[in-house]
């Protein structure tokens, strides 16, 4: 069921789109913690938990009547393997004809796009997927350790980041080893642990007209309240709908 959250504010509308297993993380608490972010920052957000719910949003006759920017946090997958066979039955996910048209055009079209943390999991039946995010999981590729202190490296020099330190201390994850397309951006860089090599976990990314922010970083309410990860978030929302 779709939530409407906030007031109208300068008429954004933002639909936040979280939702899917709740395995590993908790898509509620997510969710909220973006609609009150969006929501302070005066934007009209709605609430919704399946990718289903968004394709009439994204495909309405009147253009004045879509959402002025989609974010993404979830994980719709078709959960194969045994290590799932538990989640599968209730969250196991293909995509539809309608979602990937809906999505697809709406970016395509100029619509922006905020992808988070697990984006790149989602919609693992569609390669298009990876295009639009500008990185995709790659299975028996990618990996990540345990839930734990991360340190990641800002690079300077967009507005997404402006004023941001140079480094952002949280608990959260790293994806490392994804298909990260040549054209993105680069945000964001960490290692999952000292060894590691640099992982690129934040970019800004163009597919069509449509503006693309993905923020790797997110994994659960206290990674996204965290008073500098917030600004970033708050930075991506205004970059990607062009307010100054």
């Amino acid at each position: 069921m779709a939530e409407s959250v906030g007031e109208a504010g300068p008429g954004r509308r933002v639909l936040i789109l979280a939702g899917g297993s709740p395995h590993a993380h908790d898509f509620d608490a997510v969710g909220q913690a973006l609609a009150t972010i969006a929501r302070d920052e005066g934007y009209d957000a709605t609430l919704i938990d399946h990718p289903e719910q968004a394709v009439a949003a994204l495909t309405a006759a009147i253009a004045s009547a879509r959402p002025d920017l989609l974010v993404l946090h979830g994980l719709w997958w078709r959960m194969d393997g045994s290590a799932y066979d538990r989640w599968r039955p209730d969250h196991g996910y293909a995509t539809t004809e309608a979602w990937r048209e809906a999505v697809s055009n709406y970016v395509a079209d100029g619509g922006p796009l905020l992808a988070m943390h697990t984006a790149p999991i989602c919609f693992d039946d569609w390669p298009e997927w990876g295009d639009i995010v500008g990185g995709a999981w790659q299975w028996g590729i990618s990996a990540h350790p345990p839930l734990g202190p991360v340190a990641a490296t800002v690079v300077p020099g967009h507005p997404v980041v402006d004023g941001l330190p140079t480094e952002l201390r949280l608990r959260d994850e790293i994806y490392g080893d994804l298909a990260v397309r040549a054209d993105v951006e680069v945000l964001m860089r960490a290692r999952r642990h000292p060894d590691d090599e640099l992982q690129r976990i934040g970019w800004v990314h163009r597919f069509g007209r449509g503006r693309v922010v993905y923020d790797g970083l997110g994994h659960d309410a206290r990674s996204l309240t965290d008073p500098d990860h917030r600004r970033l978030i708050t930075q991506a929302m205004d970059w990607l709908l062009d307010v100054d």
